[in-house]
């Protein structure tokens, strides 16, 4: 049996910094326990290469939604990072901070305030614009490489300004009403995530154990505490015991299915899957919240990525430039530019995230594996997503194959407003799509043309069209209430002495962009919570 005073278990965007924070702060023994490999992949550490992680067996946990009835009856693909690094080690490196008024919408404690969020996020971020030659440590690089970005963007930025939202070159914080260059977590060409800049620094510290490819079957209980951890690490089972207790990092698909599996969740719900209950919690699973969004595509007369990316001649001049110089599109995210908009809006804070990709690409099957294929002829994206969709879904179990399985429902559209956020969002396609800027380096539409189309027609294409934009949370959402929520603000889950829980899922409401850095940001605040309470306890 391994023995140690606390045990982390996920090695993803929060776990990493949960880590860190424990070890750079205290005397605590911590085990950090991570399903998939190491993150030293190369297809990891070039930008673009996010495209071959899409699908990756090894490194990705390559979940699909249950049938989405709201989207004529489509399961959904839901990629998660399975993999050090976690979903920051494939995802598309965007940082958006999110809007001010998403986290006031948490309705929190001082501690969630604003002003320590707007301090979490300045002390853990280093802003860049030059290429540097040693990467920080215990900061996350957040680059601004808007000059290697595709020129055509500017017809864009154009076009925006002349429907009176304001060019602000750096798209750091989900700014209401502006466009710009997305700031991306790449440091000297490479794509950087929390496992570089805050497990690395601390892995061969005598207090950390790390164990990869290891996967957690179940937590076992004694007197509403965390007696032991089941795992299975090296095909053998072995019992780990944490002296002070567990912090569940694990993201939002897999912290509650663990919980779940272990008997902490509703327990009519698991009492039908023969489940013994140990803990009654709700609202474990539920909540769930996610970005469902469209990209449309269109041929242009103008060269785009695809001319270096479309051809063979262009993948190598490409490659070359990238092995060489650390520049070209393989240094880069395919989500170069794009925005926060209130278009006829419900709302008093933007109802549309755009984002504006200079290159068409589509899903091909080979030898039964589904691959990200560049289109041969010149295009660009123009997607979008609501910021705050409304509906909620949940994650359970169901049993395949005698084993328990997570079961997601997004449950997308099920909310009328998300309906009408589509309807607005339509219409401001149209009024951008026929601006002169757009509308004069436009080809032809790919698959829909907005502007030829009704809106009934607009949303029949959505719902046989639209996938996740992989940004899943809230299914153990901080709550000051068992019934209403998993964890308190102070991460420790309702009922239980020694668990907490810090990732995605622990987000009372989604923001309005990509989320890996509020994820980020609320490892590292929490983190600081966890630790003051130990201190006092300890």
């Amino acid at each position: 049996m391994f023995n140690f005073d606390l045990v982390i278990i996920g090695a993803g965007s929060a776990g990493c910094i949960v880590a860190n924070q424990i070890i750079n702060n205290t005397n605590y023994k911590v085990l950090l326990i991570e399903a998939g490999p190491n993150d030293n992949n190369p297809i990891i550490q070039v930008p673009l290469g996010y495209g071959m992680t899409f699908y990756h067996k090894k490194m990705n946990w390559n979940f699909y939604s249950e049938i989405q009835k709201n989207l004529k009856n489509r399961k959904i693909y839901f990629p998660r990072g399975k993999v050090v690094g976690g979903s920051g080690s494939i995802n598309a490196m965007i940082y958006a901070r999110g809007l001010k008024s998403d986290f006031e919408n948490w309705n929190l404690s001082k501690s969630w305030s604003w002003e320590n969020i707007k301090a979490t996020y300045d002390k853990i971020e280093f802003s860049i614009n030059e290429k540097h030659q040693i990467l920080p440590t215990n900061k996350i690089p957040v680059n601004d490489v808007s000059k290697q970005h595709h020129p055509i963007l500017s017809n864009f930025f154009n076009a925006a300004e002349e429907l009176d939202f304001s060019f602000n070159r750096q798209l750091k914080s989900s700014i209401e009403n502006q466009v710009g260059h997305y700031n991306v977590n790449i440091f000297n060409g490479f794509r950087t995530s929390s496992s570089k800049v805050f497990l690395k620094p601390i892995k061969n510290n005598p207090n950390l154990k790390i164990l990869n490819k290891t996967e957690v079957l179940k937590l076992n209980f004694e007197n509403n505490k965390i007696s032991s951890l089941k795992i299975k690490y090296k095909n053998k089972i072995i019992m780990v015991k944490p002296k002070i207790g567990t912090i569940l990092s694990s993201g939002s698909i897999m912290t509650p299915y663990l919980l779940l599996k272990s008997g902490i969740g509703n327990a009519s719900e698991l009492k039908q899957l023969n489940i013994p209950v140990n803990l009654h919690s709700p609202q474990i699973g539920k909540n769930l919240q996610d970005h469902l969004g469209l990209d449309y595509l269109y041929k242009t007369f103008t060269p785009t990525l695809n001319s270096d990316l479309g051809t063979w001649t262009g993948r190598i001049k490409s490659v070359f430039n990238y092995l060489y110089n650390r520049k070209g599109p393989l240094s880069l995210s395919l989500n170069q530019g794009g925005g926060y908009v209130n278009w006829k809006s419900l709302d008093p804070y933007p109802n549309i995230q755009l984002y504006f990709n200079p290159l068409t690409y589509s899903v091909s099957f080979k030898n039964r594996r589904p691959l990200l294929k560049t289109d041969k002829f010149n295009g660009f994206v123009i997607g979008f997503n609501s910021c705050r969709p409304k509906s909620l879904g949940e994650v359970i179990l169901k049993m395949e194959d005698n084993k328990y399985l997570p079961a997601i429902d997004p449950n997308y559209l099920s909310n009328e407003k998300d309906i009408h956020d589509l309807y607005s969002i339509f219409d401001f396609i149209r009024k951008f799509s026929s601006n002169p800027h757009i509308d004069d380096i436009i080809k032809s539409p790919v698959n829909i043309d907005p502007l030829k189309s009704s809106d009934d027609q607009l949303l029949n294409h959505f719902k046989l069209n639209s996938n996740s934009v992989y940004h899943p949370c809230g299914t153990c959402r901080m709550s000051n209430s068992i019934s209403t929520g998993v964890v308190s603000d102070k991460l420790k889950v309702h009922g239980l002495d020694n668990l907490w829980i810090v990732d995605a899922s622990i987000m009372p409401n989604i923001t309005s962009g990509n989320i890996n850095a509020p994820v980020m940001m609320l490892s590292h605040l929490s983190s600081n919570i966890i630790i003051e309470e130990l201190k006092q306890k300890y």
